[in-house]
């Protein structure tokens, strides 16, 4: 990590030449009131250094060993002049020990100046020395007079520091912009989660430290300061405007959150009181209505969580919405003070995606739901983090469907959460959902992916699908009450659940084990009945993954609910049966039996509640199991529901990767789909995903991909369907329809047909210049298909001046969604030295640069096309420790890149390229797990070509026959 310069810890000892004072001074002589002062204890005291080559005691455990109870932060911070790049600040932490200790250690890091401490215990003022261990971000202090410890009683720390205002986009920091008027502005803001309330302030920075804020900024006059908690005073010193906020609810480090922002930034303020919500932008998109749907889906949101919760205790006096012009995360739940990336504040109608608007509020309803799952009650632990966030990422669907019913949003979850995080999970790299042992700030980090969030909300989907909404919601509100303002046990939760089995059983078996089972399902029919057996096991998406490591003998606890069809007599495989079969299956097999019934075909998991995959056995006809689905479509298209079509897709083309059954089986699936004109988008999108995946391998596979590519565009353009079709704007078109069109035109400039790729050019050209100048002039093209003519123009015509009108249009656009199309846009060409010049800008600071949010996402979007590939690839590799330098290692997304530049990597140089560079780079720091991961998919690639190319390329030939 950057921040550890060297592998030595150095102690400045002070040493006390007052004998008389014993160590104790009254607190009343000694207290420091003036902040712009120094702490006036420089008379009594001298400093030495010691090298410390080891941590010493408590400080060698990466977790607070103290057993103490904060009340409160007083902070105050000093910003001079918009031009600075520090602030001063100031804390006093208030808590109370409860056992006695040796070191009293607390949390700094990065800090550029950081001042001998004041501790006093009970008012009297206890004489300390200070040392650091900055491979934990720790702050030690002993007391003075030898073999003396820390004894419980009551205590308040004082202590100055100055922190950077341009070490990366964490902790506190500024940020510049373009107000619109071509004048660049300044705005400082914050953010904490997981670990770096430590580089803003000292402080205990574990979650289950909470405490009471009172915060006060002294800012120019010029200028807005905003914080948690309503502003209750401002006054004017010495030129400067002081700011002093209300206390805040006791909350975790990880929530506090200021900012100052020019006066001139753009404010939407509701009408209502309780709580007042404001939505803070640029000036601009806030003057023309853009800010106007966040607002609307904050408000919904808290009106929904509040009914639903049957709590307003944690709605915040007032709610600031803020959106940050460059921002770390997507969103962070600061209590009563949300940060955000513009994209999920600011939405223009005219040229914003219906994707786009799903992605604001979807994220909105999220960071809503925080303010009681996180907020309200905590994890004690970050290991426990996965509640907070999977909750969150589960019931941030729920208000839509309220609001927004037409939005279909639950149903989307599947292609949003569900099918992304099971291809995810099914590789001996995956770690579960709870995972123990996690100290460092690295690990912690690497935390917040994928599994955390989106397995996470799979399982909690399965749940309440099992024990039913109103259960579920009730375990919630009787949860949130007992653990009201406090740390939580889930388990308390889990418990009130469930009546004939442990609910905290349930749970621990899904949530303590990685990966997920197979489901084998097989049936078969004698004279007496029907006989199906069920049978479970580890799913692994491929053979050529070691998973010699885990527990072969793990069982989970797999909710089984299944209908029966076909009659084996007459060989009716369409007649539908009445019956059912619903139960827990615990043990590796069981056997189920349905006297004098015979039946061809069952489908298990109805609607997809289930976190695992299913494959069916039976021989009875000469048709496979899967065979019988894509009859059962075509003859009753709306017997199976939405979920079911998806779950047969996501199944299929799962087992079909891993080699369980031949690719012709997804595929006529697929066209049974399509020959039913299906036009629900999230059966489409789950087709799209696995093609994706797919697309990602044969596009380096020329034998294969003609065919793969017109087998897509078949299904597209089926039944009649044109581009003018697709590309028709109608004001009868709904949401799903909207979803649907998007789809299919991106699909088609994908996979390259022809048609669409003229045409997107020729919709760009007809695109004013005067549009990519800032001029506010109508394109006539929808906001749906805006992103597909950028991408499909550039990635196929090297076109120099639109490719640089297009990198200025990043860099000056004022709406957030099209600095991202843009940013797509230029980083698809397959010009090497364009896109040289962007990685190497990107490394760069400035408004004129490349975001740094954005550095990591344009490198995967490069690596989507096999130039790019390449590109970011050798950049990447030959730059390595220059982006350490620059990210640091704790940095999720320098972590995780490594998975999108290397994801189709299909031979053995790759391969070994990149152990070569893990070998020389050994320290992954957030990125470790990323590392093994990325190794595996390219040892699946590998496999996967060698056994499976062939298996896809004879489905494609046999249905391209028919």
């Amino acid at each position: 990590m950057s921040w550890i310069i060297v592998d030595v810890v150095f102690y400045c000892i002070s040493l006390i030449t007052v004998g008389a004072l014993a160590g104790r001074i009254s607190q009343s002589t000694q207290e420091v009131n003036t902040f712009v002062t120094p702490l006036n204890i420089s008379t009594i005291q001298t400093t030495q250094n010691l090298n410390q080559s080891t941590c010493i005691e408590d400080e060698c455990n990466p977790r607070l060993l103290s057993d103490l109870e904060v009340h409160s932060y007083e902070l105050e911070y000093i910003y001079n002049n918009i031009n600075d790049t520090t602030v001063q600040g100031r804390v006093t932490i208030d808590f109370t020990l409860k056992q006695p200790i040796n070191q009293l250690i607390y949390h700094a890091k990065r800090m550029l100046q950081l001042d001998e401490p004041v501790l006093y215990e009970d008012g009297i003022h206890r004489l300390v020395t200070m040392g650091k261990y900055p491979p934990h971000n720790y702050i030690s202090l002993r007391l003075l007079s030898e073999n003396s410890s820390f004894t419980p009683n009551r205590y308040s720390l004082k202590q100055k520091f100055i922190v950077s205002l341009i070490d990366g986009n964490v902790g506190f920091y500024q940020t510049l912009f373009n107000d619109g008027n071509g004048t660049i502005r300044k705005l400082l803001a914050s953010k904490f989660q997981p670990t770096d309330a430590r580089k803003a302030f000292p402080c205990f920075d574990e979650p289950q430290f909470k405490a009471v804020f009172k915060i006060a900024i002294l800012h120019p006059e010029d200028t807005i300061a905003i914080a948690n908690f309503p502003n209750i005073e401002e006054t004017i010193e010495n030129g400067l405007r002081r700011t002093v906020f209300a206390d805040t609810f006791r909350m975790s480090t990880y929530l506090a959150a200021w900012a100052v922002l020019p006066n001139t930034y753009g404010q939407l303020v509701s009408n209502e009181d309780e709580p007042k919500v404001t939505v803070w932008a640029r000036r601009e998109p806030t003057d023309n209505g853009h800010t106007a749907l966040a607002l609307e889906i904050a408000l919904n949101s808290v009106s929904f969580f509040t009914d639903y919760f049957n709590t307003s205790e944690a709605v915040t006096p007032k709610i600031d919405l803020l959106a940050v012009p460059d921002f770390a995360s997507g969103a962070m739940e600061n209590w009563g003070l949300v940060s955000f990336r513009e994209d999920r504040v600011m939405f223009n109608e005219k040229i914003a995606s219906i994707v786009q608007k799903q992605q604001l509020g979807e994220t909105m309803a999220h960071e809503i739901a925080h303010f009681w799952f996180g907020n309200y009650v905590t994890c004690k632990w970050w290991d426990n983090l996965w509640l907070n966030e999977a909750m969150a990422t589960w019931l941030s669907y729920k208000p839509f469907s309220v609001y927004y019913p037409n939005w279909n949003m639950e149903l989307q979850a599947l292609t949003e959460e569900v099918i992304p995080v099971m291809w995810d999970d099914a590789k001996p790299s995956s770690h579960p959902v709870v995972v123990r042992n996690v100290t460092s700030a690295a690990d912690i980090t690497s935390l917040f992916n994928s599994i955390t969030y989106s397995k996470g909300a799979s399982i909690l989907r399965m749940l309440e699908k099992i024990v039913g909404s109103n259960t579920f919601r009730d375990g919630l509100r009787d949860y949130l009450k007992t653990n009201a303002f406090d740390i939580g046990d889930p388990t308390i939760f889990y418990n009130k659940l469930f009546k004939n089995i442990s609910g905290e059983k349930f749970m621990k078996n899904w949530l303590e084990e990685l990966n997920y089972p197979i489901l084998n399902v097989d049936l078969n029919v004698n004279n007496n009945g029907t006989y199906i057996t069920f049978n479970q096991s580890r799913f692994i998406i491929s053979n050529v993954l070691d998973s010699s490591n885990l527990n072969s003998n793990y069982r989970w606890m797999i909710n089984i609910q299944c209908v029966l069809g076909g009659n084996y007599s007459d060989s009716d495989i369409t007649n539908l049966g009445e019956d059912t079969i619903d139960f827990i299956l615990e043990t590796e097999q069981e056997t189920q039996f349905l006297s004098g019934k015979f039946y061809t075909w069952i489908k298990c998991n109805r609607d997809f509640q289930g976190f695992f995959v299913t494959n069916y056995l039976s021989n009875l006809s000469t048709y496979s199991s899967w065979q019988h689905f894509s009859f059962v479509l075509e003859a009753e298209p709306t017997f199976f529901s939405d979920e079911d079509k998806v779950n047969l897709l996501q199944d299929s083309f799962l087992l079909a990767y891993k080699g369980l059954i031949d690719y012709i089986e997804p595929l006529r699936i697929v066209s049974s789909l399509m020959n039913t004109t299906s036009k629900q988008s999230v059966i489409w999108c789950t087709f799209q995903w696995h093609w994706d995946i797919l697309t990602e391998l044969v596009e380096h596979l020329p034998n294969t991909w003609t065919k793969f590519k017109d087998f897509a565009i078949k299904q597209i353009l089926s039944s009649g369907t044109t581009v003018d079709d697709i590309l028709e704007i109608n004001s009868t078109d709904d949401h799903n329809t909207k979803l649907l069109k998007g789809l299919q035109f991106s699909s088609l400039c994908r996979m390259g047909y022809k048609d669409v790729i003229e045409r997107a050019s020729t919709l760009f050209k007809s695109i004013p210049v005067e549009y990519f100048n800032g001029s506010n002039v109508d394109v006539n093209i929808g906001p749906d298909f805006l992103s597909v003519v950028y991408v499909c123009h550039l990635k196929n015509n090297d076109n120099e001046t639109d490719w640089n009108m297009m990198y200025n249009y990043y860099k000056t656009a004022v709406a957030p969604q099209e600095q991202t199309r843009a940013l797509v846009a230029i980083s698809s060409t397959k010009n090497k030295d364009r896109l040289n010049r962007l990685l190497n800008e990107g490394l760069e600071s400035g408004p004129k640069k490349i975001k740094r949010q954005d550095f990591f996402a344009m490198m995967a979007y490069m690596s989507r096309h096999p130039i790019g590939r390449e590109v970011a690839w050798t950049f990447y590799k030959n730059n390595f420790q220059k982006l350490i330098n620059i990210f640091t290692l704790e940095n999720r997304r320098l972590g995780t890149v490594i998975n999108s530049i290397t994801r189709s990597f299909q031979n053995e140089s790759y391969l070994e390229e990149m152990n070569q560079l893990f070998s020389l780079y050994p320290n992954a720091g957030a990125g470790t797990s990323a590392r093994k991961q990325a190794i595996d998919q390219v040892n699946m690639n590998i496999e996967w070509v060698r056994s499976r190319e062939q298996s896809l390329l004879d489905a494609l030939e046999t249905l391209s026959r028919q």
